[in-house]
């Protein structure tokens, strides 16, 4: 597994990581997936804390998507805390966000998100919208690449 491949996802959804790793196998982006449930955990995996120091398994991301609707609140808190640290100045950030929450989008943007997809829960709706972001398709290109490097 090549580390600058990994997209780690901050949500907290059973039903939608499930969606999401359905509809990119359908879009072709093979990165792995590291899922973080909440901002606190998300913040240990970012500092390598505990199970997250052994970075074979649990490498640094070059993508990071951020559900905007976190339950505990946490999804700002983590992109400023994510923004304050220098060493994350590179990694694109993604969030997630129902129809209703333009102020919170606008919000994210003041605080270094990168870009926004709205959280569709119907298959097809998420693999097309995940297959025509550009974010996306650098990380398919990258993943592309390591699996011609490696045979």
């Amino acid at each position: 597994m090549k580390q600058s491949s990994v997209i780690l996802l901050v949500e907290n959804d059973k039903d939608f990581i499930y969606l999401l790793e359905q509809a990119f196998r359908k879009a072709d982006i093979r990165n792995p997936l590291k899922i973080a449930r909440y901002g606190n955990e998300a913040i240990l995996y970012l500092r390598g804390v505990g199970i997250y120091s052994d970075r074979n398994s649990y490498p640094l991301p070059t993508f990071i998507i951020l559900d905007l609707t976190n339950p505990d609140g946490s999804s700002m808190a983590l992109l400023g805390w994510i923004r304050e640290h220098p060493e994350f100045a590179h990694v694109p950030i993604l969030v997630l966000a129902n129809p209703d929450q333009d102020h919170q989008v606008q919000q994210a943007f003041d605080r270094g998100a990168n870009a926004f997809l709205r959280k569709w829960n119907e298959l097809a709706d998420l693999t097309r919208a995940v297959a025509s972001l550009e974010l996306f398709t650098e990380a398919r290109r990258a993943s592309q690449q390591y699996s011609n490097t490696a045979r």
